[in-house]
């Protein structure tokens, strides 16, 4: 008996054994999970808007050259079976004008993830420009938070906020956050039969705005935050460093940093519910 594909299931690679089961039971019905909490720490600053636009496809215009790097600890995911993973989100924020959509938000540049799990998910099933860097665990002291990523051991990255010290401009981040009405994503997949052209390319919108379903048992917490001072620093790999994603370490590293908006340290409740994503148009 031949492999089948099973109607209206969710697959992804690889396909042989059966649908995922993260978004869908095992019988093709729609599984809710308890949300992760999630501890923030996010720093803000001003670069050039040259840099910026081109780093941009042409779907997307700049709404302001503001770059936000976001480190975030999530625990007890439930579509993970309560397991936990690192993520480092960087955007930048965007208006989309098409045909049919007309959108602002925050376009992910790269987002980076220390576990396989979310990173396929994320890029097979809605898009995210995922890739893989380790991340150890937060640290806490004396009023410092800190994160750091690496690549192949090259740290990349050093973020750190300063609960005890203010933020440069709160309001323009308050501002920014208020214009956004979601995470904007570019869908891209190479063509095996010319690596050079793509099987499938087209934008994608993950809406902020959340309607919690009548059967959803758990609570969604409202964010705590605080506006503190933070910085952040990227680190020029050399090629042996990134091999893979040496063009995203080094276009990071390049950003000029201008000035700093501030810091941001976030504690939340997120249901990890993706379902309502959507191509734009």
């Amino acid at each position: 008996m031949a492999f089948k594909f099973e109607k209206d299931k969710f697959y992804m690679q690889p396909v042989f054994f059966g649908p995922t089961t993260t978004m869908q039971s095992m019988e093709g019905k729609r599984m809710l999970h308890q949300p992760s909490n999630v501890e923030c720490l996010g720093v803000s600053f001003e670069t050039n808007q040259e840099q910026v636009d081109a780093l941009l496809p042409e779907c997307f215009t700049s709404n302001a050259p503001v770059i936000s790097v976001q480190a975030c600890e999530f625990n007890d995911i439930g579509w993970l079976a309560g397991h936990s993973y690192t993520l480092i989100n960087i955007s930048t924020p965007v208006h989309f004008k098409g045909e049919r959509d007309d959108l602002d938000g925050d376009l992910v540049l790269v987002m980076f993830e220390n576990h396989a799990d979310p990173i396929v998910a994320g890029r097979d099933g809605i898009g995210y420009s995922k890739i893989y860097a380790d991340m150890p665990k937060f640290g806490h002291y004396e009023g410092k938070c800190t994160a750091r990523a690496y690549s192949w051991d090259f740290k990349f990255m050093d973020l750190q906020l300063d609960l005890n010290g203010e933020a440069e401009d709160p309001k323009r981040m308050m501002d920014l956050a208020a214009q956004s009405q979601g995470k904007m994503n570019y869908r891209y997949i190479p063509s095996v039969d010319d690596i050079t052209v793509p099987d499938a390319e087209y934008p994608v919108f993950n809406p902020k705005k959340w309607e919690k379903p009548a059967d959803y048992k758990w609570e969604v917490k409202p964010p705590q935050a605080q506006f503190c001072k933070g910085t952040v620093k990227f680190y020029e790999p050399q090629w042996e460093d990134m091999p893979t994603y040496y063009r995203v370490g080094k276009g990071l590293a390049d950003l000029e940093i201008k000035k700093y908006l501030g810091g941001q340290h976030i504690f939340y409740t997120e249901p990890c519910d993706y379902m309502h994503s959507f191509r734009l148009r």
